[in-house]
């Protein structure tokens, strides 16, 4: 009777004991993850201003929701985000695939290892400092582009001032911190693909370009679905250059969704608002990736 207990209590310990190790994780996600998205959601149905005091919080159902959807400032940061993001994120693949495949040349691959550390140095800078650095490149008296530029023979350009040098501004300096993502996953990749089919391709006449888009693009598409889809989801979140590079500015030219739904949150204490524009602002970002994702998959059952 004794052993039948002891190996129950084993049954139930054994079953039981997973579940233990991660109670832990499951406490963590719970209190930083789960309750601020809930209470962020709960928000967005109140008036809450963070100037007044909390009894003057009420419920105001869709408004929030209204406002955000009439607000001419937050609209014209959704185009400028959703333009923002198709620009960078297609520079970046081209970028980052042809410095990949380079890199990845039988011919220079290694004599290449000093350039690969150079090209992946921009990776390995924060957001902030990213932003800090190029705001100094781009200073108007003294800065280093227009000092470049004064010696080609072009006039000075007020980079930061000016609505159209602004997100110029903002594209290369995103370009540059996020093209060696894309071109470290890519030049990893190129060393799954089997030598097998271009020595076949090689023996069919096949050139570089016909073995790049006929073997190595075919054969890395979930991958490229997958570059694409981070890209995408981290692109749309743009901000920290934004804050350190334009502060949203000339105006409110270069703010991005993320960026207004800040302004609305924190400098205008509109905490209801900005958590609206928020669940908005998430609804997009995973739509857009899922669109992504579905059509890479669905390239890929119509290619199968």
């Amino acid at each position: 009777m004794r052993k039948k207990e002891l190996s129950v209590q084993s049954r139930l310990g054994s079953k039981i004991a997973p579940y233990l190790f991660i109670l832990p994780a499951i406490i963590l996600i719970v209190l930083l993850v789960l309750y601020p998205v809930c209470y962020s959601l709960y928000l967005s149905f109140h008036k809450y201003m963070l100037n007044l005091p909390m009894d003057r919080i009420f419920f105001n159902g869709l408004d929030n929701y209204r406002k955000i959807f009439t607000d001419k400032e937050f609209l014209y940061s959704l185009r400028w985000t959703l333009l923002f993001t198709a620009i960078v994120v297609s520079i970046e693949l081209i970028l980052g695939i042809g410095l990949a495949s380079i890199l990845n040349n039988k011919l220079i691959k290694r004599r290449a290892v000093i350039f690969r550390t150079i090209l992946f140095l921009p990776m390995m800078l924060s957001p902030i400092i990213t932003g800090v650095m190029w705001r100094i490149l781009f200073e108007a008296k003294f800065g280093v582009v227009n000092y470049l530029m004064e010696c080609l023979g072009l006039n000075r350009i007020n980079w930061l001032a000016e609505e159209i040098p602004a997100k110029l501004a903002l594209i290369v300096t995103d370009v540059w911190h996020n093209t060696a993502f894309v071109m470290l996953i890519f030049l990893a990749a190129l060393q799954t693909v089997p030598e097998e089919l271009y020595e076949a391709a090689v023996l069919d006449g096949a050139g570089a370009a016909e073995k790049f888009f006929k073997i190595t693009i075919p054969y890395l598409r979930k991958l490229l679905g997958l570059i694409v889809s981070v890209r995408l989801m981290d692109a749309l979140r743009f901000f920290d250059e934004i804050f350190v590079l334009t502060n949203g500015g000339p105006g409110v030219s270069t703010q991005t969704a993320g960026f207004t739904i800040y302004r609305q949150a924190f400098r205008y204490s509109n905490v209801g608002v900005g958590s609206a524009g928020a669940f908005v602002f998430l609804i997009l970002i995973a739509g857009v990736s899922l669109a992504s994702l579905r059509l890479i998959q669905g390239k890929n059952k119509e290619r199968g």
